[in-house]
């Protein structure tokens, strides 16, 4: 037993019994059924747990029963009162309303373990505009303008086109042209004396056959004087050789061939003591002179006469000199000072020669678009 004032445990878990006479309700006395327990007057611990004796006070069939676990959904029998009617028996499930079938979720649905979520597809708003349709419609729009554009332009060009030609064939017809081409030569087969192109003044030299003009100094160096940089060169010499060989030095000779060049016609042009020799070789066709430039080596002899010192006349005299072929003609230049001692370079004769050469190569396709 403790010390103090309170009552053991084992005490407040006792319960009175009524005395005899005692009226239900009476602190310390047992509870009525429906009642709850009153507990003593000047107890402790919880209220007491009432104590009947086998054959007083409430019948145990009269005890409340318990109520078992009933499933979800399910409402138990109401139990008749301690009063009359059928005995409480354990409840029994009431079972579940009936409704509307519900299906199965698909299998498909059934969430997997350790399975993501498929991802969310975000759907537009319906109050805002369908901008893959707006962009299509804008692209479908801008290719109509662009056929549109190139068709306008392609037709105004055709229409431009077409009054043109109109115009120009009025304009003929009002003129009296004669749409048929020029066949360019007389009825001797010589050239006409109408302009040529130059592709056929080119065809007309190429060939002895066809070149029907003299080959003479008169003929080709036509110019008593030229002008080049303000400077008169006034022509003193002419002479043509045959054998070409003859007028040559440095084994030119051997690239023009005896064979095949039939002469080396040659003018002299003089301004102080500055001199310029120009040469012509000819040939019978365009294939000799392109062979004789192809091989070309050495030089043109400086040509010497009345009042021309002798000049340039070995390959190692150090004057400048030019080669070149149009047609069945090769050209060539020496230039060189007159001075004594000879056969030295001079600048201003090396300069004049590029013009002289220039003036030769002229006359020599001129010769396609002349008769005799």
């Amino acid at each position: 037993m403790s010390e103090g004032t309170g009552a053991p445990g084992e005490w407040a878990s006792r319960a009175v019994p009524p005395e005899q006479g005692q009226q239900p309700g009476t602190p310390g006395q047992a509870p009525q059924p429906g009642q709850p327990p009153v507990p003593p007057p000047g107890g402790f611990g919880p209220p007491a747990t009432p104590y009947v004796q086998p054959g007083a006070g409430v019948p145990p069939q009269a005890q409340p029963p318990v109520a078992p676990h009933l499933p979800s959904g399910a409402v138990p029998y109401p139990q008749p009162g301690p009063q009359g009617g059928p005995q409480p028996g354990p409840p029994q499930p009431v079972p579940p309303q009936p409704g509307p079938p519900q299906p199965p979720a698909p299998f498909a649905q059934w969430p997997q373990q350790g399975a993501q979520p498929p991802p969310l597809t975000p759907q537009p708003s319906p109050n805002e505009p369908d901008w893959n349709a707006m962009a299509d419609r804008h692209a479908t729009d801008s290719r109509r303008r662009k056929r549109l554009w190139i068709g306008a332009v392609v037709a105004a060009a055709v229409l431009v086109g077409g009054v043109v030609g109109a115009g120009v064939w009025i304009n003929g017809r009002d003129k009296g042209d004669d749409p048929k081409p020029n066949a360019g030569t007389s009825t001797a087969g010589s050239p006409s004396v109408t302009a040529t192109p130059t592709e056929q003044a080119l065809a007309v030299i190429s060939d002895a056959a066809t070149d029907k003009l003299p080959v003479d100094a008169a003929t080709l160096f036509p110019d008593q004087t030229r002008t080049v940089d303000g400077k008169v060169w006034t022509r003193q010499v002419t002479g043509s050789t045959a054998p070409c060989s003859k007028a040559t030095t440095g084994g030119l000779g051997l690239a023009l061939g005896d064979d095949t060049c039939r002469s080396l016609v040659r003018a002299t042009y003089v301004n102080g003591e500055s001199a310029v020799t120009v040469g012509v070789a000819v040939f019978d066709n365009k294939a000799g002179a392109d062979r004789a430039i192809g091989r070309h080596a050495g030089l043109i002899q400086g040509l010497s006469g009345t009042g021309v010192a002798m000049f340039c006349v070995t390959d190692k005299s150090g004057c400048a000199e030019t080669h070149a072929s149009i047609g069945r003609f090769g050209y060539f230049t020496v230039a060189g000072s007159l001075k004594q001692g000879a056969d030295q370079s001079d600048q201003l004769a090396a300069a004049a020669a590029g013009p002289l050469a220039g003036r030769t190569k002229d006359v020599l396709l001129g010769r396609g678009t002349r008769t005799g």
